[in-house]
């Protein structure tokens, strides 16, 4: 990968991760006034319209059956169980909560990948994954009185983590046969299949309270923090191991952190940023294992040289 092919894939990597930082509040915003499953199936609704139609212009809809099977099968880890977990949790906890445990992720993956044989274990990535999980545990542990914080909220967040680690492992090797676009696009549509029915069961209140605030909030939401933003990390996802993208997540909680100060001058408590320092360095101290010798070896994407 030559300088500026590194330069594509780190820029889409870094701007996934920025606009995910600010998720967490505008969803913490938008549900406020939307039914969880109804903001899912319009935020979807949009990525799929979004995605469908650059496909289409790029002649990029083709997928073999066998594919669309594997495709509608990672649907249901992700965006249907990591979307539900989240969204839920997101409404029951701190946004800064939720981007701190959403920020395990890379230990997960570490975890998932040692279990699948792709990484062999290392005393520094073992040490560096309980650094992250202690840091973890003191944000839930002691940070619960806050308002708006709840154990049930954190918890629902860490059945993301579970999800979306579980699917950066297999989308890894689905990359392999489709394009970031075809992978994003499917995933996107096939939700629809869950999220449409449940939105349908939540009635109409909903519009009473709505507003321009909301609808930019759902703009935001299907076309920067779904469509984009998945299509920046499949891209990423062809270019670099899954290690090396999932690292990415620890800057996820400082976007957000940074966010809820600049927007709602929220400071955070001493043992929200002790668990946070702790997530965040052990996470990193974890991913410095063999980094690059892992960025040199992953597995060859067909249309990889090509962008």
């Amino acid at each position: 990968m030559n300088d500026r092919k590194k330069l594509q894939v780190y820029a889409a990597l870094a701007a996934s991760m920025t606009v995910w930082g600010v998720s967490f509040l505008v969803t913490k915003h938008v549900v406020g006034v939307l039914p969880v499953s109804t903001l899912l199936a319009m935020r979807f609704l949009l990525a799929s319209a979004f995605l469908g139609a650059w496909a289409m212009i790029r002649g990029d809809l083709r997928v073999p059956r066998r594919d669309l099977q594997v495709l509608a099968a990672l649907t249901v880890l992700s965006p249907v169980g990591y979307f539900l977990f989240e969204t839920h949790g997101v409404a029951r906890t701190q946004a800064s909560h939720a981007s701190v445990i959403i920020a395990v992720i890379p230990a997960a993956v570490f975890i998932l990948a040692m279990l699948f044989r792709q990484e062999r274990f290392a005393w520094r990535k073992a040490l560096g994954i309980a650094l992250a999980y202690a840091g973890v545990v003191l944000v839930i542990g002691l940070g619960t009185s806050e308002t708006g914080a709840t154990v049930l909220g954190d918890v629902l967040i860490l059945g993301a983590v579970a999800c979306a680690s579980i699917r950066t492992i297999l989308a890894k090797r689905v990359l392999q046969r489709v394009t970031p676009l075809q992978l994003t696009f499917y995933q996107f549509l096939f939700s629809l299949v869950v999220f449409l029915p449940l939105a349908s069961t939540e009635g109409l209140d909903w519009t009473v309270n709505f507003s321009g605030s909301v609808l930019l909030g759902v703009l935001f939401l299907g076309l920067f923090c779904s469509a984009l933003a998945f299509l920046g990390l499949h891209y990423a996802l062809v270019h670099l191991p899954a290690s090396g993208v999932s690292v990415a997540a620890n800057f996820v909680p400082v976007v957000t952190l940074i966010a809820e100060i600049a927007l709602y001058g929220v400071l955070p408590s001493p043992a929200k940023l002790a668990g946070m320092v702790m997530v965040i360095g052990g996470m990193v101290f974890a991913q410095a294992v063999n980094r690059g010798k892992g960025a040199a070896n992953h597995d060859p994407v067909p249309g990889e040289a090509g962008g």
